[in-house]
């Protein structure tokens, strides 16, 4: 009897290699689901986080401001400054007929702090002159008038600050109870040696500060392609919202642009009318006159947008309360690019040199 030859199979049949593929494929898809969908949570993590950081770097600056408001160095609520014996004066100002001083606006220590309400692209100019229409988005504006802290020292602490590390073209202000001055770097020594300082001062130096002038609004754009003015093409032609502010260097107010994805400022001003506690009793967003005196918080509101797009991500339709009243201050449209993240972030500051004196 003869036996049968089998043939042993060798290698893999093409039934075979056709499922092994179809399962590698799937095993493929599904990784590739996985990085992406990784991917996309690192990114969404990631656009929260810099909302955050610039959110809370917008309130950081202007709440440093509101909270220096007023301060003059080394004097009291009934200070008297004195600027034109030392022949101080500014240019490229925001003083006009609607915001006065109409001269030597940035140098008006009797309002440390001033607000402004409903302006537009072309309105903002008649009032804040230094302020180009262009360069302004809709909402309002926030002054402030302050000395900063870092308060100059006396290299040979021999009492005689001539020999300090004065700015020639910066103004500072040196101050006691009794009164303060307006001064350029450059003038000081002889600022010392005349009549207004010894009767102020008695022939000894009271301290001294680098005295700074803040304007905060919202640009419509961050990088401006050909300065001054914001253009449709800046940014790469999508222009990115942007807070600035506009300083004292010298005796000229600059505008610097300070962060990125700022779309909206609102801001309310809590009054203290009744107790003079320092504590607020009212809040608005416009006060009027005398008002300012009695303001001792400011709520600080801001709708801050990722500055790059979010692929997919669709904004349209949300809205956005930037002052807690219930109403709709913003929300993406047509007419708005809808394609970024969006956050309100809001912050109350005591406006440290009223409200202590008006609660203590």
């Amino acid at each position: 009897m003869t036996m049968a030859k089998y043939a042993w199979q060798r290698g893999l049949s093409l039934v075979e290699v056709m499922i092994g593929i179809t399962i590698a494929l799937i095993l493929t898809l599904g990784l590739m689901v996985v990085i992406m969908g990784t991917s996309r949570g690192f990114q969404t993590q990631d656009d929260f986080a810099r909302l955050q950081e610039n959110g809370m770097t917008a309130l950081s600056y202007i709440g440093d401001s509101i909270r220096h408001a007023g301060f003059y160095g080394i004097g009291t609520a009934v200070t008297v400054v004195d600027a034109t014996t030392a022949n101080v004066t500014t240019t490229t100002d925001c003083g006009s007929a609607a915001n006065p001083p109409a001269a030597n606006w940035a140098i008006n220590t009797a309002a440390p702090m001033v607000g402004f309400d409903g302006l537009t692209a072309a309105t903002v100019n008649a009032t804040l002159p230094c302020v180009l229409a262009s360069n302004f988005q809709a909402g309002q504006a926030l002054a402030v008038r302050l000395a900063n802290g870092g308060r100059l020292r006396d290299p040979n602490n021999d009492g005689n600050l001539t020999d300090a590390a004065f700015v020639a073209g910066r103004v500072y202000i040196q101050g006691n109870a009794t009164g303060a001055i307006l001064f350029r770097g450059s003038d000081y020594a002889t600022l010392r040696a005349g009549a207004l300082h010894r009767n102020l001062f008695g022939g000894a130096d009271a301290p001294i500060f680098e005295y700074q002038a803040h304007l905060y609004y919202v640009r419509p754009c961050s990088r401006t392609a050909a300065p001054p003015g914001c253009q449709a093409s800046d940014d790469n032609g999508r222009p990115v919202p942007t807070l600035v502010r506009q300083e004292l260097e010298g005796v000229a107010m600059v505008e610097r642009p300070l962060v990125q994805g700022v779309e909206r400022l609102n801001l309310l001003y809590g009054l203290d009318e009744l107790l003079n506690d320092g504590v607020p009793d009212r809040f608005t967003p416009a006060p009027v006159g005398v008002e300012w005196a009695t303001v001792v918080v400011v709520r600080v509101s801001v709708l801050v947008r990722d500055t790059l797009a979010s692929a997919g991500y669709d904004d349209t339709g949300k809205r956005y309360d930037l002052n807690g009243d219930g109403a709709v201050d913003f929300t993406c449209t047509a007419n708005v690019d809808c394609a970024f993240r969006r956050h309100v972030f809001t912050q109350n500051f005591q406006v440290r040199n009223v409200a202590l004196r008006r609660g203590g």
